[in-house]
Parts: C-alpha cells; structure tokens; sequence
C-alpha cells in the first residue's frame, strides 16, 4: 500500500489509512504562522494549527490531499482550493492569513483509496496506449510530497 508507505516515512507509528467521510474546520492563528516552516508539509501553519486545536496529534498538509495523524492511524481529507492557494502562499512568502477558517473535505466516494475503478466506460477504444506520453505541470517554489518506489 503506498499511502501507507509515504506517511510511515515521517510516521512510523501509523499503522493504518483511511479515507475521512467528513469535513473539518481548521482556524490558524498568528502563532501557527510564525512557527511554521515553508516547504515542510508536517510543520506548515495549517499542521500546526491541527496540533494546536488537538484535531490531530501530526499532519502532513499537501495541496492535493492532506493527512491527519492520530495515535496510530491516519485520515486522508481532500485539500480545498482555499487551502491550496494559502499553502502556494506559505511556501513561497512564509504568509498564511491568520485568523481565517480554512476547510479539509472529506474524500468523495469515487476518489476513496482502494476503490476499484474499472478498465473504462462502454466507449472505451481498443488502442495501443504505450506510446502515450504523460506530461506533469509542477508549480514552482511550493512543497511537494514524494511518493515511495
């Protein structure tokens, strides 16, 4: 299980992933702003604020997906757009908007770990993909979470 794999990296105590089916509300305050460290998606002013509040006892704050950490195992939350844009922020500037609500969504039900999702849909063509070329837009200057081989 990769998933798995990538927070036992920073978590070694994780045991277990799972998908979260509902969406929590994080407050960063100006102190999570200050001690946070750009690029480092466990120590960000969001994670920090998830600490604080004591949602999660770690985080690990992606722009795609976030994780949170409590005891042994960790919850995936679909990053929001808001989240997204203070993290490019962060990362670059070290400026997070205090004082702001910020959400982590809960994981639709076609994007959960492990579900199966098919060969394709009744129009799908028969034809050689090996030749297809899968090009990757990274942004610039913000923090990136690696995947494990």
């Amino acid at each position: 299980m990769s998933a798995l794999n990538i927070i036992r990296k920073k978590f070694p105590e994780v045991e277990r992933v799972r998908d979260s089916r509902r969406t929590i509300v994080i407050r960063v305050k100006p102190i999570d702003t200050t001690s946070g460290r750009k690029k480092d998606p466990a120590s960000c002013a969001l994670a920090r604020a998830c600490v604080r509040e004591q949602i999660a006892d770690a985080a690990i704050i992606g722009i795609g997906y976030s994780w949170l950490i409590k005891g042994k195992v960790a919850t995936r939350y679909k990053t929001s757009t808001g989240v997204g844009r203070e993290i490019t922020s962060f990362d670059r500037h070290q400026d997070f908007a205090a004082g702001s609500d910020y959400k982590l969504s809960r994981v639709a039900p076609s994007a959960r770990m492990n579900k199966y999702k098919g060969n394709g849909g009744p129009h799908k063509t028969k034809r050689d993909d090996s030749k297809t070329v899968v090009h990757h837009h990274h942004t610039a200057n913000i923090r990136v979470i690696r995947k494990v081989k």
